[in-house]
């Protein structure tokens, strides 16, 4: 599904558009110009549906470079290390979140309780995967023709990390992960690092932001007025309420 000129969503679970494994989050792939980058990599459990996606606007898994995660919940990160395996690509994530990941650590992505709450099949299990480039707060890089600035949004979970990519007209695109989402909504969760208060300090952050486009990891995307979306959760935190939630 291509968003826009270099854009492509190509995963999404029952939280979104229903198209691939349930438990995935959105997944969107980057024409970077020098390869695929992807935002997130959904579970792992249809990763040759990812493929299929990419083949239908001629493009290849095959050519991903780099995998950046927003968060290790396993709907967003486990499928990194089969695409990494694929691929040869290198995951790009915050620097403290990489020991979890490089040890598959499943109890500090509460796992465990997900999959008995149904989230996952009972016998799916989170691979561990190495980290390529671990990223600090603030940090900016850049991929081919665009430029990812990395900024560590905390509170959905305690590793949740927003992604702005400027584009060569200007317009900047906001990869939020599940920090926020469309309609200034949030995702919460009864988890051991779920913070509101961080959330809120988290979301009046980008609400400084003007961002032109807002991809969530769930739900549908905002493909203008990105700002309004973000600001409207943060109102309603200053207001002493809680922004309704998805799920």
């Amino acid at each position: 599904m291509r968003i826009s000129r270099d854009i492509y969503l190509i995963g999404s679970g029952k939280l979104g558009f229903d198209w691939t494994h349930p438990a995935d989050c959105n997944v969107y792939a980057v024409d970077t110009g020098e390869g695929l980058t992807l935002i997130d990599s959904g579970t792992g459990l249809s990763v040759d549906e990812l493929a299929a996606h990419l083949e239908e606007h001629q493009l290849s898994i095959s050519t991903v470079t780099h995998i950046l995660l927003t968060h290790l919940h396993a709907d967003h990160s486990g499928g990194a290390a089969e695409i990494a395996r694929l691929t040869g690509a290198q995951v790009v994530l915050l620097d403290e979140a990489a020991p979890v990941l490089e040890a598959g650590d499943e109890a500090a992505i509460d796992l465990p309780q997900a999959r008995l709450a149904g989230f996952y099949p009972v016998d799916y299990n989170w691979k561990p995967c190495k980290a390529g480039i671990r990223l600090r707060d603030g940090e900016m890089f850049t991929i081919g023709r665009y430029s990812f600035s990395a900024m560590h949004t905390p509170g959905h979970s305690r590793y949740d990390t927003c992604y702005l990519m400027e584009t060569a007209n200007g317009r900047s695109v906001l990869f939020s992960g599940d920090t926020i989402l469309y309609g200034g909504k949030i995702s919460m969760l009864s988890t051991h690092d779920f913070s509101i208060s961080a959330l809120a300090l988290s979301i009046e952050r980008l609400a400084a932001l003007e961002p032109e486009m807002l991809l969530p990891g769930h739900g549908q995307p905002a493909l203008s007025r990105a700002a309004e979306h973000i600001r409207t959760a943060s109102r309603i935190f200053g207001t002493l309420g809680i922004p309704p939630t998805i799920g």
